[in-house]
């Protein structure tokens, strides 16, 4: 598989991650003929977010006139590794980084783990479990909720748990005897796979539960037909967490 392949893993998990959000009873998909965008309906709470964006082949004027249509919906955006130099600066009105090896504490780095790269993994000796019911996944969407989206409710706790049952998010849960203390997820995309929703309570942290959740929904996700598991990284700590487990960083070679 090809670095440019990869990055191109990398952006379709991005996209496929932020859709799933919109795949809920509560959200709405708006489907733009060069963007997309998923938001809660009226009254309801949720993620407002910008993805898919694909202008590459406009005219300048013409990319200009949808970047500032994107900007007025105030919401984040996925704006895809793989976009030309040209259209990154459009967009952000900085240069492209190119070759990236070193990171700041607060970069994000983009990473990918292929099957054959996949070291072996300790069996841990904590309980971990995959949701399969309406209480573990409230208790899952409990922890991500307030540890990665300060509560505010991104994942809804009932209207978002369809998603378990229909395989396309597997979610997990790791405890410290009975008592819950970190999160992880894989998004199934037809066998690309990503790793989301990496989450340990704070009073808990750099005791290896996070690595050790990871590293069975890694597995899992392998055993179960993935091609490829991608991961962004929002810093550093982060960073160092995944490529503990296998995962090497792409930036390079954007």
């Amino acid at each position: 598989m090809t670095e440019k392949e990869i990055i191109k893993y990398i952006d379709d998990g991005a996209n496929f991650y932020i859709s799933l959000f919109g795949n809920a009873e509560h959200m709405e998909i708006v489907e733009k003929e060069f963007y997309s965008y998923v938001k809660p309906k009226t009254d309801e709470h949720g993620i407002a977010f910008i993805y898919n964006v694909h202008l590459e082949n406009l005219s300048i004027e013409r990319q200009k006139e949808i970047i500032r249509e994107i900007k007025e919906l105030r919401m984040p955006v996925w704006f895809d590794l793989a976009a030309s130099d040209e259209l990154f600066y459009l967009f952000f009105g900085k240069e492209k980084i190119h070759g990236q090896t070193l990171f700041n504490d607060n970069d994000e780095v983009y990473l990918a783990l292929l099957p054959n790269e996949k070291p072996d993994y300790k069996v841990s000796n904590n309980k971990i479990i995959r949701v399969q019911t309406t209480d573990e996944f409230v208790v899952w969407a409990k922890i991500n909720n307030d540890i990665l989206a300060g509560g505010y409710p991104d994942m809804h706790p009932i209207y978002h748990y369809p998603l378990c049952q229909n395989g396309l998010m597997k979610c997990y849960i790791i405890y410290d005897n009975d008592t819950p203390v970190a999160v992880a997820a894989i998004f199934d995309n037809n066998g690309v796979a990503s790793l989301e929703f990496v989450a340990t309570v704070p009073e808990m942290r750099r005791k290896g539960y996070a690595k050790a959740i990871c590293e069975k929904a890694v597995n899992d996700a392998f055993v179960e037909g993935a091609n490829i598991v991608t991961v962004r990284a929002i810093n550093a700590a982060a960073c160092k967490l995944y490529q503990a487990i296998g995962f090497s960083a792409y930036n390079y070679a954007l």
